[in-house]
């Protein structure tokens, strides 16, 4: 089996380059001979992936947070009418929010180890259609959430930072300063053909995965392999509402809030009804509504503990 490796070496300060020569040694050891690929802008993970596989590559590895493994996802679905690459991660900082899913360890020795032992699972992943600044359509798959409304916003900032106190530090203050003045974003909303009546919001979040902007759970009900979408619609809240209900967004309890509404859906379309909506899409701020969700079940052969 050959395998590559797809990062980002100058993520998170160098420490990514720092740490993948420190332990690609071990990783070859466990996997045999490795390539590695360094991307070099947003989206360039997704080209080198795909080329990867059409040459001949079938297990590529995302060694990186979210951003990178939606990357290599991507490059894995559209290398090919049939992929038979197998994704594996090797996660990075504290962001991560999907290998919370897998119930993958932080630390690249455990990591390792489950590539090593070979284990896969085929999950469920969500093609998501959305609006470019340009008012131009687009395409991506994700993997773990899409969230719009107060989200895209957040998004944009955190990764505007260097990030220097970690990821959730990042995320948590691009919230509260996002939050000071955000009014709300007025959407409508339909699942499985059925309209939702327009409401303001201040995030819907689209979940695959159950975990979000660095281990809050705003969709923990999610399974990665049940063919469906849990959908979490946080109608519109104070500043001093948001402040006091963050306990709801991290103890899995987010559904006992009085302004949260659950879903589960194969399929959601939203449209701003007033001015726009921003989105963000495995934590990466891509775009604007009108956007189109939709479940592709067991689209993804991916190494699993």
């Amino acid at each position: 089996m050959r395998t590559a490796v797809v990062m980002n070496p100058r993520s998170a300060g160098g420490r990514t380059g720092r740490t993948w020569k420190r332990i690609r040694p071990q990783l070859e050891a466990a996997c045999g001979p490795v390539a590695a690929f360094e991307t070099e802008a947003p989206g360039h993970g997704i080209r080198l992936t795909s080329d990867a596989v059409r040459s001949g590559f079938s297990r590529i590895l995302a060694f990186g947070g979210d951003g990178t493994l939606n990357e290599v996802v991507n490059g894995v679905l559209t290398a090919g009418p049939e992929p038979n690459a197998e994704v594996g991660l090797i996660p990075q900082g504290t962001g991560s929010d999907f290998r919370r899913a897998l119930g993958m360890p932080l630390d690249a020795t455990g990591a390792i180890g489950i590539i090593r032992a070979g284990k896969t699972k085929y999950l469920d992943v969500m093609k998501v259609a959305y609006t470019l600044a340009d008012g131009a359509g687009a395409t991506r798959y994700a993997i773990n959430l899409t969230s719009f409304g107060m989200g895209g916003r957040v998004a944009a900032r955190a990764n505007r930072s260097s990030k220097p106190l970690g990821g959730r530090v990042t995320f948590l203050a691009a919230t509260l300063v996002t939050a000071l003045g955000y009014r709300g974003d007025r959407v409508s909303l339909e699942l499985d053909e059925v309209a939702i009546a327009d409401v303001r919001i201040t995030n819907v979040a689209v979940g695959n995965g159950p975990y979000h902007g660095a281990g809050m759970r705003v969709c923990p009900r999610a399974a990665v392999d049940d063919g469906l979408l849990d959908v979490s619609v946080i109608t519109k809240l104070s500043p001093w509402e948001l402040l006091t209900s963050g306990r709801y967004m991290f103890n899995g309890r987010i559904y006992e809030h009085p302004k949260v509404r659950f879903h589960r859906t194969s399929k959601l379309v939203a449209r701003a009804v007033e001015g726009t909506s921003a989105i963000e899409i495995d934590g990466e701020a891509l775009g604007y509504l009108p956007i189109r969700i939709e479940v592709v079940p067991r689209a993804l052969r991916m190494i699993v503990p």
